[in-house]
């Protein structure tokens, strides 16, 4: 199973995006990784000053197996996207948590839902999107794991995601339930994909009695949201070109999914072999 040793945390210092630490906490201790808590500056941040500093935030009594490294990098003309891409791979790191909105909904300063959004849309990197705010956020405890549903339409390209979300699902106890999604006029196979999906699965190296299968069809975004409100889950893992005709970039489906799910996306870029 893939292994979490580095998991970057990107943070403009506000208590929103501070939000998402706990999860970056939770995973790193099972892993027993190391956390690297990044900020960027343009070297005017008006939210610090002399008499007014925001802080990173620190890790909790009780979790001596986690390394917490903390950066400040100089914003240059680069896209604040960009530069937690490639920050994330410099260091080597296997996962990206990040809340999908910093101070402000409308300014976006830092952490914006673009910013987080290109993030999911471009990274080769596995990341998590915690959203926090606004009328549509997480509603269930973002550290607690104890169903994770991957999302697959049974095409190659979405096992990018499964060998994280079964490493996640292995170290925290979790059950995993695969979701076969099928839109207006998919051919959905005779045995439902069960075929299809022992292989993902045994290729993930999870067994066949650790995990299930449901079948949403039809309006595929809205019904995911659906089902993830309704059972309870606690974490989805997609890639950006769930549904999507053989283009990696991030389909409507999963984007409305990362805007709208009542709880943490963990979301990857795939590129498609033709």
């Amino acid at each position: 199973m893939k292994e979490i040793r580095s998991i970057l945390f990107p943070t403009d210092f506000s208590a929103v995006a501070n939000s998402a630490f706990p999860l970056a906490v939770t995973l790193a201790a099972r892993f027993e990784a190391t956390i690297h808590a990044l900020h960027i500056t343009d070297g005017g941040d008006p939210h610090v000053t002399d008499s007014s500093r925001y802080e990173f935030p620190e890790l909790p009594e009780g979790t001596p197996q986690v390394q917490l490294k903390k950066a400040v990098i100089q914003k240059t003309e680069a896209d604040p996207a960009e530069i937690i891409i490639r920050e994330a791979r410099g260091r080597e790191c296997d996962l990206i948590v990040m809340a999908s909105h910093g101070r402000s909904d409308v300014a976006q300063f830092f952490l914006g839902r673009s910013v987080a959004e290109r993030v999911a849309r471009d990274s080769s990197i596995p990341t998590i999107i915690v959203r926090l705010y606004g009328p549509r956020r997480t509603t269930r405890p973002i550290d607690r794991f104890a169903r994770i549903v991957y999302l697959t339409d049974l095409v190659e390209h979405t096992r990018g995601i499964l060998p994280t979300a079964a490493s996640i699902a292995h170290k925290t106890g979790a059950q995993i339930t695969a979701l076969c999604v099928f839109d207006e006029g998919d051919v959905q196979p005779a045995d439902g994909g069960q075929a299809t999906l022992q292989r993902f699965f045994a290729e993930a190296g999870v067994t066949e009695a650790s995990w299930g299968c449901e079948t949403v069809r039809g309006g595929v975004a809205e019904a995911v949201v659906e089902y993830a409100e309704s059972n309870e889950v606690d974490l989805i893992a997609t890639t950006t070109a769930l549904c999507s005709g053989g283009d990696p970039e991030l389909t409507a489906t999963a984007e409305f999914i990362i805007r709208n799910a009542p709880c943490p996306v963990l979301c990857v870029r795939t590129e498609i072999k033709t």
